[in-house]
């Protein structure tokens, strides 16, 4: 799975790539110094083994039988004397097919025997019996040393009759792998520095983003005031920032304009409204012992009272007022609400205190008791929620699953007269207070609201 963030891209498509070629890099490094290092020890002990079969008397090896210990014994010193003039470990001579001679190491097959630890060098045996001197390649014996053998062929009278081999140590072999670990140490080290280059170079480019996201968080929300902050970044994400405050800007304009139309409406609605509440008052005085155009003239101020209420919470929603926070007494909020409301309102736990504006946290909690009345609800709890917050919940029939998914959507509802604002306002006015307001139990009896508050 791709990385989803803009630094772990960044990270992965530099770090992987340069780990690939720093390891590359490494192996090739390491491999050509040590097949550079075996083609000179290789080198080294052929000479050596062709040194050897030069000094060694052909016809005595020609004439040389197993059960010949004189002879054996002479040969031996002979090719003590070459191990010691070229440090060798081991020299030794075979027949061509194989089968042990003489050896200087105490633990080589008695004569006449074949010789199974020359097996592996069956090849270059033959290359040497072929008149090609040849090395092995490079091993590790017992001792845990590594170790590589040189073959020349012993002739006599034109005929291959022994094959002299060298047995030297690659000690050196020790500073290849030395080599390696410096490489690989050299490596990590360049992936690190790498890293920290990296991760400077996608921090000084992710922190000019993130601040824009917040910035479009904040517009996203509506609240356009504050501007969106010049960054010291690269110049398309300066043209972004530009982009993004003139948009802002844009928006608060419209957003003004907005606001001071729902004003001049609300203003000339409401004018006509009280007008017609006054005459309506006149009229049930002058017509009070007329029932019948008494009920009439209270139906007329009842759809006036639903008129103006309208109004208001049209007007309401569409400004975005400050938060003017203060410190607000849960049971002094709960005591007013009573007075506003039908229904019985319980506080959980008594002696609660909320911070933030007054008037507003009024106008949420009012509409959510409201709610819960006209959907017949007979009680409400207000306390404090164990994972955080408030908890509102009633005893009425709850929201269905559908409608619970779009409650808080503007102009969503399902009363006959209901403007769909009640719900969408409540979360605004949560949102607006830095929290945020959701039902707990959708589809379920007993409406379960909770609600945060930054404060």
């Amino acid at each position: 799975m791709a990385p989803r963030s803009l630094r772990a891209r960044l990270l992965t498509a530099t770090l992987l790539p340069a780990a690939a070629f720093i390891v590359g890099l490494i192996a090739l490094a390491f491999f050509a110094a040590r097949g550079r290092l075996e083609a000179e020890i290789g080198q080294r002990l052929r000479d050596s083994a062709a040194v050897a079969a030069a000094m060694l008397p052909e016809g005595v090896i020609a004439r040389f039988q197993p059960d010949s210990a004189r002879t054996h014994a002479n040969l031996q010193q002979r090719l003590q004397r070459v191990a010691d003039a070229t440090s060798a470990r081991r020299v030794f001579l075979i027949a061509p097919d194989g089968r042990s001679l003489v050896d200087t190491s105490p633990e080589a097959p008695p004569p006449g025997e074949p010789d199974r630890d020359l097996a592996a060098d069956r090849f270059e045996i033959e290359r040497a019996v072929g008149g090609v001197p040849s090395s092995s390649v490079l091993y590790f014996a017992r001792d845990g040393e590594p170790y590589m053998r040189g073959f020349a062929a012993i002739r006599a009278e034109g005929a291959v009759v022994a094959v002299v081999g060298v047995e030297g140590s690659a000690r050196t072999y020790g500073a290849v792998g030395e080599l390696r670990n410096y490489l690989i140490i050299l490596g990590i080290l360049a992936l690190l520095a790498l890293s920290a280059t990296v991760l400077g170079a996608s921090r000084r480019l992710t922190a000019p983003l993130r601040r824009l996201a917040e910035a479009a968080d904040r517009i996203g929300e509506g609240r356009l005031e504050e501007p969106v902050a010049s960054v010291a970044a690269a110049a398309e994400i300066q043209v972004l920032a530009r982009t993004m405050d003139e948009m802002r800007r844009h928006l608060l304009q419209r957003d003004r304009e907005l606001q001071l139309m729902l004003g001049g409406i609300a203003h000339e609605v409401r004018n006509p409204l009280g007008g017609m509440e006054l005459f309506v008052g006149l009229l049930k005085e002058d017509l009070a012992d007329s029932e019948a155009e008494l009920s009439l003239l209270n139906r007329v101020d009842g759809e006036l009272h639903n008129l103006k209420r309208v109004v208001e919470e049209f007007l309401e929603y569409a400004r975005r007022q400050p938060v003017s926070p203060e410190a607000v007494p849960l049971d002094e909020l709960v005591f007013e609400l009573s007075m506003l409301v039908e229904i019985p309102i319980a506080v959980a736990e008594p002696g609660m205190v909320l911070q933030g504006d007054g008037a507003r946290l009024r106008r949420l909690f009012l509409n959510l008791v409201r709610n819960a009345a006209q959907a017949g609800a007979t009680r409400v709890t207000i306390g404090p929620r164990a994972e955080g917050g408030l908890l509102i919940s009633d005893d009425g029939p709850g929201l269905s699953a559908e409608c619970a998914g779009r409650a808080f959507d503007a102009f969503y509802t399902t009363k006959e007269k209901g403007t769909g604002l009640g719900l969408a306002l409540c979360r605004r006015i949560a949102e607006d207070h830095g929290g945020d307001l959701w039902l707990l139990n959708p589809g379920e009896p007993g409406a379960r609201f909770a609600l945060t508050l930054a404060a």
